[in-house]
């Protein structure tokens, strides 16, 4: 478990982030908007970049210097005319962590085996990110940071890093931070939102959803009629129904009467927007 209290960070006198406090365990998502100060959270994390002063973090009881931490940028694209092995055993070497057994082990264990002898620059992005986590995890790390993994991934790719993440999850902590829910829903048991630089809430999935003051509606209208449904609240899913008419679902704190709509449970989307919101 990673322990954090009163963690802030100032820039150019401009607070990043404000005061958080929290308990990373399992596999924790950190999830809010573009903005929100994840990036600048995890590399505090990773021990990347430094909190302000009175900022504590422990990990497993441990400091910084007493474990090791794998981490993962949210861009990672480097020497690009060297093989996936190739540029592999070099930052393993650079790390004084060079094991050949272990480094074929993490191409199997990631499905890179294929990708070995392949040149950086003619890779995927899903393939590119999952290289990244083979050389996050070179030097055998206690915790893997990863920042942004699925950005400008298809839907395959996006499930394929998912399952790579969920296969390594039972030897490493995993902190992963993104923007997007469905990274984070799909794999995480452990949640940490933030906006504004601001915690907003810390728990697991099904405790977000249960503690939502949000009320999620669905049904299907006239297109024209669209605009007035953002009055009510805040559109979640918009899809095509025939040429006239459009399927709406969209997430309110009020109480919503139209015969067109039916009441849906809450679910992580609605959770999510509504805590944005401040539905809590």
């Amino acid at each position: 478990m990673i322990k954090i209290n009163n963690l802030s960070k100032t820039i150019k006198r401009k607070k990043i982030l404000d005061n958080i406090s929290a308990e990373l365990k399992g596999i924790t998502g950190i999830i809010g908007p573009n903005g929100a100060g994840k990036t600048t959270l995890m590399k505090i994390i990773a021990g990347v970049i430094k909190a302000d002063d009175d900022s504590t973090i422990t990990y497993n009881g441990k400091r910084k210097d007493q474990v090791k931490i794998g981490f993962l940028p949210q861009n990672f694209n480097i020497y690009p005319n060297l093989t996936v092995f190739d540029i592999l055993k070099l930052l393993a070497a650079l790390k004084d962590a060079f094991d050949e057994e272990y480094l074929n082990d993490l191409l199997n264990q990631l499905n890179l085996s294929d990708y070995k002898n392949h040149k950086m620059k003619s890779l995927s992005g899903g393939t590119l990110q999952r290289v990244g986590i083979a050389q996050a995890l070179l030097n055998k790390p206690n915790y893997l940071v990863i920042d942004e993994p699925t950005t400008g991934l298809d839907i395959l790719e996006c499930i394929r890093l998912r399952n790579s993440l969920l296969n390594i999850s039972k030897d490493v902590g995993i902190i992963i931070s993104s923007h997007i829910p469905e990274d984070i829903n799909s794999i995480c048991d452990h949640l940490l939102i933030i906006d504004k630089g601001r915690k907003v809430f810390e728990g697991s999935v099904k405790e977000m959803i249960e503690n939502s003051a949000a009320v999620t509606y669905e049904g299907v209208i006239e297109k024209s009629r669209v605009s007035d449904i953002n009055t009510f609240g805040t559109i979640l899913t918009y899809e095509k129904y025939d040429e006239y008419k459009v399927k709406v679902k969209f997430v309110t704190q009020e109480p919503f009467f139209n015969p067109n709509f039916n009441k849906l449970q809450p679910d992580f989307l609605s959770g999510y927007v509504s805590l944005l919101k401040g539905g809590m």
